[in-house]
């Protein structure tokens, strides 16, 4: 068995800092963090950079041109895996918007596809929509948003086999047999482009939706008489995805959310990519610098969660070691697999990030492959 040593590095566990210590791995598996390399082990030294957890994506909607909701091919999920390494995302869910059942089915099939050749990355499929309120549809398309239905939902489940699926719905729109189904069966279901009152929104936690898309975004707004979704959110114990881009949500309102919600908070991109080949056409606005439908609506973000955790510790003021938790530890808790990802310890997946102090990417680890970004002796020097 070949063993890496990566020395010289401020290793984050997702827990504790610790310095004058290395990582070792034998290629897919974290064998052990203690203070000199084994006998034996190649060693690599990361000259005084930081090394964290791979960041886990909850909401991503493609990569390098292709859009999964135009094309959900094996391809898209290759390309957006690929794109996304380089901004610290080394698990992902790829994300399809509100459209037809048949492209639902082919979304799921092309993550299926994606996961018999190997499946670098893919942890489910998130489906954002079609079981949206109107009123909070934001940039996905009305013709498409519909009521869910039990045939519908089956055959999605059918469909999806062992695929973990990840539904954003608006629970106001469900009926109640229906939303006893859903809670029943396998789907993950989070509450989100919604207009559900502060009791409405509330039932649906108490029943078990315990996720929340976007927060801030697309959702029955804070207000003194009516709490809404967003007040529902902040006085639960429900967990929520946000945008860090200053844009999507202002940088104060993310720090008085994380100050009310603490570990219950985590970040998403959100991200598109430019691609107006299909009903979906998002470009990137030189002006504002932002993602747009064709009516000027933003439509997504241009963020990795690499910028994400440097706007959550230089605009937010959040510490270093939570932000890095945000986009590593607490996703894997929400999928269910903090047992392997999210953290550097014994045992756990060897898929890990190398950055300077200046949340500049370096390099990154994942699936026993090495990969510099840039020459690590500039760290050093710098």
């Amino acid at each position: 068995m070949s063993l890496f040593a990566f020395i010289n590095a401020r290793i984050f566990t997702g827990s504790e800092f610790l310095d004058h210590h290395c990582l070792v791995t034998d290629g897919k598996i974290i064998t052990s963090i203690q203070e000199t390399p084994p006998e034996g082990a190649e060693v690599i030294d990361c000259a005084g950079s930081i090394i964290a957890p791979g960041f886990i994506e909850l909401q991503i909607y493609g990569g390098q041109g292709a859009l999964f909701t135009t094309e959900p091919t094996p391809e898209t999920i290759r390309k957006t895996y690929e794109e996304n390494l380089s901004g610290g995302t080394t698990h992902f869910q790829i994300t399809y918007h509100t459209g037809p059942l048949t492209g639902m089915l082919a979304a799921i099939q092309a993550c299926r596809s994606y996961r018999q050749q190997g499946g670098a990355g893919l942890v489910g499929l998130h489906l954002e929509g079609p079981y949206f309120n109107p009123i909070k549809k934001g940039a996905h398309l009305q013709s498409y948003i519909r009521k869910p239905s039990i045939a519908e939902l089956k055959e999605l489940v059918e469909a999806a086999g062992d695929l973990p699926l990840y539904l954003t719905l608006a629970p106001e729109e469900a009926d109640p047999e229906v939303m006893e189904w859903l809670l029943a069966s396998p789907i993950m279901l989070s509450a989100g482009h919604s207009n559900a009152t502060y009791r409405e929104a509330m039932q649906a936690f108490q029943k078990g939706i315990g996720l929340v898309t976007h927060l801030f975004n697309a959702m029955s707004p804070f207000n003194s008489r009516e709490p809404g979704l967003l007040g529902a959110t902040l006085d639960s114990s429900v967990r929520a995805s946000i945008i860090v881009d200053g844009i999507h949500v202002d940088f104060a309102s993310v720090r008085i959310a994380k100050k009310i919600m603490g570990d219950r908070l985590f970040l998403i991109t959100d991200a598109v990519t430019e691609d107006t080949r299909g009903e979906y056409k998002f470009v990137m606005n030189p002006e504002s610098q932002r993602f747009e439908d064709e009516n000027g609506t933003l439509s997504g973000s241009a963020l990795t969660l690499m910028q994400a955790v440097d706007n959550c510790v230089n605009q937010v003021g959040i510490p270093m070691d939570e932000a890095l938790r945000m986009a590593s530890l607490y996703p894997a808790q929400v999928i269910g697999k903090d047992h392997f990802l999210g953290r550097l310890h014994k045992g756990y997946e060897a898929s890990f990030l190398v950055f300077d102090a200046d949340f500049r990417m370096q390099a990154y680890y994942t699936k026993g492959k090495f990969t510099r970004l840039q020459n690590l002796s500039d760290v050093r020097d710098a």
